[in-house]
């Protein structure tokens, strides 16, 4: 487990897609629907962490991006954005809780409200989510493929994946 300041500094650290162990400066994707893909990370700055980015898109349109930090075997959540999915808020908000969460405490989240995961100390996997409306990210909703597209560069941006990305958007 990390503290959230931890957590935070592994968001931000600049990071690029390893392929054959080495860092990439860009990476061709070629996909379809559904759109699912997973990429494992590192960053110059700290090589002593390791990422998986994964996008996941489900038959009926659910439609999920995360990012963990790889450590041994263990999968730690940093952040997750999930359209069309539900999710259910811990009832009581403590101490390590960042303070735009707490009113989020005991919130469900149905399948029409898009909503983001962050990394809160103490709790397991994501835990932890507020709506999509309510946060910075700037793509609130999926109507089409072209939002899909936006939404995983979006996300990119988000957890500081300096390797460009050609997406061929006639595929998906």
């Amino acid at each position: 487990m990390f503290t959230n300041e931890e957590a935070n500094h592994l968001l931000q650290l600049p990071k690029k897609i390893l392929l054959n162990d080495q860092l990439t400066d860009t990476v061709t994707i070629r996909q379809q629907f559904p759109f699912n893909l997973r990429y494992l990370l590192g960053s110059e700055a700290d090589n002593e962490f390791l990422f998986m980015v994964e996008v996941k898109q489900s038959s009926k349109f659910s439609l999920k991006f995360d990012l963990h930090n790889q450590e041994d075997q263990t999968k730690i959540g940093l952040i997750r954005i999930n359209y069309f999915g539900k999710h259910k808020n811990p009832e009581i908000a403590n101490d390590k809780v960042p303070a735009v969460l707490h009113k989020y405490a005991g919130k469900w989240f149905d399948y029409d409200e898009h909503h983001i995961h962050i990394y809160v100390e103490g709790y397991r996997l994501l835990d932890w989510a507020m709506p999509l409306i309510d946060d910075p990210f700037p793509i609130k909703e999926i109507k089409n493929n072209s939002n899909i597209v936006d939404a995983f560069i979006h996300f990119c941006k988000r957890i500081n994946l300096i390797t460009k990305i050609n997406l061929e958007e006639s595929l998906l």
